[in-house]
């Protein structure tokens, strides 16, 4: 992770594209500013709620202090009055009010026990009527005044106080004090529970103010101290979490663009770059080139060794792409085994034929796996703009398609051409039009006979799909088979045909014809583990001996996957079905893999068959062929028969079935019941062996 942040420090999106690189690292700066600036609106905005947080916390501290000064100066005027001043009176003293005599004496007690210091402002007691029944301020001995909420609270059994103003006419004489607190106290003679009066206390409020608000400042320090502290603290955990989050931010943006295995871009960076790409070949006018690269065997790396294997195969790949381009170009992993080139300002097809040669020259060289050496071979396609497209989907998909006529040509690197794509919007269209075909029988099957040399009879008769399309005539089967092929509506096509050939083949048989049906298989049937069980169904569905039905497959269809072909092939074999491989001698089987392969006959490319008569060496291929066949205990067909010469020159080689027109073209079913009712030919009893 540290790795990877380190490198979107330096700027993530430049990596393997230095054209827009200088831009992006003048951002550095400017992104740390906004960041440093980020991180102080963090700061004061933690600060705010602290602040309010000491407000509050202020105040309460404030209140809680001022409440127990006040408490404080209550407890020390309920014990006055409960030791000082209940002993020295009676009830008829409160009742009736004190002597001269009683006035002194009191007034002498208080003044000897302390009650009455100089922290004491005044003091009074008050009988139930609200008289003054005594004072250190003997003017307002014996007169009576109008009662407060506190002096009335006492009476009733309550201590109060206030802090007074000295508003009151009975403080006329004490408003030098400035603020006083009074304190309320209910009195008690004897053991009755009722207040027989009350004891008032006047204490100077301001050195108890002076105390509060030195205790305050205080707690308000110790408040303020702690509170930092706390912010302090949380903004170091909060910066240090900015800072990891960026950290991770950054890893993670580098992450969502890159490869993690290769560490190459991935194709969210890839597309990004094509479009800026595109966007200064447009303001320039000049050209681009897009190259797509598969690996032509990493499924059987993967398959065999293991998916560590596979990884590491990515890893060292990636390691060598990266030393095949410019600063200025791009390699990304576009998934799996897929990788793809951005080459800006190569809009030749030369220029791009040199990229393609070097690449494949880079990856030519044997990669060592696990300790083992492997030669890994690639296919790549390559689309330029603007001659194949102007938008980075269309190239993408277009480099794609020339990829895979690479890898079905096994010639490197092919270049998009319209002839080549299967996906125009035309054969898109088509493809739809085929899809509802198959659905609605607008199919139909023409058959061509294959004659068996040595005796004359028809041996069978191949079923060739064609579509009668309603706008557009006969649709040829080379404009829409191979459109299938590509697609998973092979499937269905095939399902089709076999079940409609193998339909005419029981026909046949009960209009007394014998006769043996061939189909056609494409390399998705023979990847398809379900296929060997939907023949035998249909075998099963119309009644026809499994050895009547040949199923042709060609070479390339077979090493396309050839554990799974081989797999599926054994299947059908054991099913009783004949097999046959088609177009031998286009493709690229060996001879060992051929021996072990469960067929019975192999199938000459006509083109080789039609040229025998003029190219020596299609001669030599023929003749080799059937050699090679008939050592393998192997019979052979020979495709594209269309004179007596090749005939002849087929029979003198011991080729053992003839299939072309010089016997008859591909035909609908009834055309050839009546053909074979004319023809000197007549059916043949099938054999598998």
């Amino acid at each position: 992770m540290a790795n990877f942040a380190a490198a979107g420090a330096e700027g993530w999106r430049t990596s393997r594209f230095r054209t827009t690189g200088p831009q992006r690292t003048r951002n550095v700066p400017m992104r740390d500013k906004v960041r440093g600036n980020l991180l102080a609106k963090v700061g004061v905005l933690s600060a705010l709620p602290i602040v309010i947080l000491g407000v509050v916390l202020g105040q309460y501290l404030a209140s809680t202090v001022r409440d127990r000064a006040l408490e404080n100066a209550r407890q020390t005027a309920t014990i006055a009055a409960r030791i000082g001043i209940e002993p020295l009176l009676s009830r008829a003293d409160l009742v009736d009010g004190l002597t001269p005599d009683r006035l002194a004496s009191i007034d002498a007690t208080l003044h000897k026990s302390g009650v009455l210091g100089s922290d004491i402002a005044r003091i009074k007691i008050w009988s139930p009527e609200l008289k003054v029944v005594y004072s250190d301020d003997a003017s307002t001995i014996g007169y009576t005044f109008a009662a407060s909420d506190e002096l009335e609270s006492a009476l009733a059994g309550h201590v109060a106080s206030e802090v007074s103003d000295l508003s009151k006419a009975e403080n006329v004489d004490d408003r030098h004090y400035g603020q006083l607190l009074e304190v309320y106290v209910p009195l008690y003679i004897g053991a009755d529970p009722r207040p027989a009066g009350a004891f008032e206390i006047y204490l100077p409020y301001r050195p108890i103010a002076a105390s509060i608000a030195r205790d305050i400042r205080h707690a308000d320090a110790l408040l303020l101290a702690g509170l930092g502290l706390l912010w302090l603290v949380l903004f170091r955990i909060v910066a240090q979490a900015s800072r990891t989050l960026r950290r991770q931010a950054t890893a993670n943006a580098y992450l969502a663009l890159h490869d993690p295995l290769t560490d190459l871009p991935n194709r969210t960076l890839f597309q990004e770059r094509a479009q800026e790409a595109l966007l200064a070949a447009q303001r320039a006018g000049s050209g681009l080139a897009v190259i797509l690269l598969d690996l032509d065997q990493f499924k059987g790396v993967n398959d065999t060794l293991g998916h560590q294997t596979g990884d590491e195969l990515l890893r060292q790949l990636g390691s060598r792409l990266r030393d095949t381009v410019r600063e200025v170009d791009t390699i990304a992993r576009l998934g799996g085994d897929e990788f793809a080139l951005l080459l800006p300002s190569i809009s030749t097809v030369q220029g791009a034929v040199e990229v393609a040669t070097r690449t494949l020259g880079a990856l030519s060289k044997p990669f060592v796996l696990g300790g083992l050496t492997f030669e890994i071979d690639a296919s790549l396609g390559v689309a330029l703009y603007p001659d194949n497209g102007d938008d980075v989907g269309v190239l993408l998909q277009r480099a794609d398609v020339a990829m895979y006529v690479a890898k079905g040509r096994k010639t490197g690197f092919e270049f998009y051409t319209p002839e080549i794509d299967s996906y125009s919007p035309e054969r898109l269209v088509l493809l739809g039009e085929l899809r509802r075909a198959i659905a609605d029988d607008e199919l139909v099957l023409h058959y061509q006979p294959e004659i068996d040399m040595a005796t004359g009879r028809i041996r069978c008769a191949e079923a060739l799909v064609r579509w009668e399309h309603a706008t557009r005539g006969l649709v040829p089967p080379d404009q829409f088979v191979p459109l299938a092929e590509h697609t998973e509506l092979i499937g269905p096509l095939t399902a089709w045909v076999l079940d409609h050939a193998l339909a005419q083949c029981q026909h046949w048989q009960e209009s007394g014809l014998d006769l043996s049906v061939a189909v056609n298989i494409s390399a998705r049937n023979l990847h398809n583990l379900d296929f060997a069980t939907h023949v035998g169904g249909l075998l099963r569905k119309w009644k026809i001996d499994p050895a009547r039905l040949q199923l042709e497959m060609t070479e390339s269809s077979v090493m396309a996957d050839p554990a799974r072909a081989m797999t599926i092939l054994t299947q059908l074999r054991s099913l009783g079905v004949s097999l046959a491989i088609d177009d031998f001698g286009t493709g690229y089987s060996s001879l060992s893999y051929l021996q072990r392969l469960p067929v019975n006959d192999i199938k000459i490319d006509k083109s080789f068959v039609m040229n025998m008569g003029e190219d020596a060496n299609d001669a030599v291929i023929v003749r080799s062929t059937i050699e090679l066949a008939h050592n393998l205990g192997l019979g052979v067909i020979a495709e594209g028969v269309e004179t007596e010469e090749a005939w002849n020159q087929l029979a003198a080689l011991g080729c053992n079935v003839a299939q072309g027109f010089l016997m008859c073209r591909p035909v609908p079913a009834d055309e050839l019941s009546a053909w074979f009712a004319a023809s000197r030919h007549t059916a043949a009893t099938p054999t598998v062996t």
